[in-house]
């Protein structure tokens, strides 16, 4: 076995006490990972999907995607962390049994991890601000001029409706987030 991070990271998934997943396998019933998990059991999803356990590799093709499932959060949380520490351009989110149609339950990313290109808050706001209020600028400006000048109607509002869709899309996300907060408070805590 070589000595690199890879290989230390191939030798820690096969030494843990866990069981390992295709993401979705045509040949499994049911196909999708998560329904093949227990309630209460935990799977480990990573951001490269080159990586495959040495000692499951009949049943994890190189290049697909996989995820490694544990019986308990702590199992879980302490194999990512040693993932990222092994490998630190990784990220691993950790899920329950419901999948990726809820937020990871956590995520733990290695130092050199660079994440996707994701539109920020921040960019949201202020660029669909500008975009929005500058593409009406200059349409009412273009208007205020009886439309002789032309150019400004047709940029602002091309401006406008890229704007509105970055405005609204930060709303949606805010709502949703408020809604997903009040709903948790009002929620009894069952433990």
């Amino acid at each position: 076995m070589g000595h690199g991070p890879q290989s230390r990271l191939i030798y820690l998934l096969s030494m843990a006490q866990s069981h390992t997943l295709l993401l979705f396998d045509p040949d499994a019933q049911p196909q999708c990972w998560n329904e093949r998990m227990a309630p209460g059991e935990y799977a480990v999803l990573y951001s490269s999907n080159q990586l495959a356990p040495s000692g499951e590799q009949k049943s994890v093709p190189m290049g697909g995607p996989f995820c490694t499932v544990f019986s308990s959060l702590a199992e879980a949380e302490e194999h990512a962390t040693r993932q990222v520490t092994l490998l630190p351009t990784l990220r691993c989110r950790i899920y329950d049994h419901q999948g990726l149609g809820r937020e990871p339950i956590r995520e733990i990313r290695g130092s050199q991890y660079k994440g996707e290109s994701e539109i920020s808050a921040r960019f949201r706001r202020w660029g669909g601000s500008m975009l929005f209020f500058g593409g009406l600028g200059l349409t009412i400006l273009d208007w205020s001029k009886d439309f002789s000048l032309s150019w400004p109607a047709m940029i602002g509002t091309r401006m406008m409706p890229v704007g509105l869709i970055l405005l609204v899309t930060e709303l949606v996300i805010v709502i949703e987030a408020r809604r997903k907060k009040s709903r948790v408070e009002r929620t009894p805590d069952t433990r």
